[in-house]
């Protein structure tokens, strides 16, 4: 059987449901900017965890750091990240 291949938000969506802490991390920055440990300490996972689901979705276009003065890295959701948030909303209703 050939499986379909998706594209855009579609694969995205999928993308991101795939992995718990992908999908949570991505709801959390919706709300405004954190860091990786602050984002462990809200779901309760390692911080490796959480960097790792964020540089897989920051190699999506789904989240990107904030640069600031500090060494402390913090992390935003982009428009694009929030449009999947968006949907997963949706499907949820």
């Amino acid at each position: 059987m050939k499986r379909m291949s998706l594209s855009g938000p579609g694969r995205l969506t999928v993308f991101v449901s795939k992995s718990e802490v992908r999908t949570k991390v991505l709801a959390d920055l919706t709300k405004g900017p954190m860091t990786p440990t602050e984002l462990a300490s809200i779901e309760g996972k390692h911080v490796s965890h959480v960097s790792r689901a964020l540089a897989e979705l920051r190699a999506e276009g789904l989240v990107e750091p904030i640069l600031t003065s500090s060494k402390t890295r913090y992390y935003r959701a982009t428009d694009r990240g929030i449009l999947i948030t968006i949907q997963f909303l949706k499907r949820a209703r």
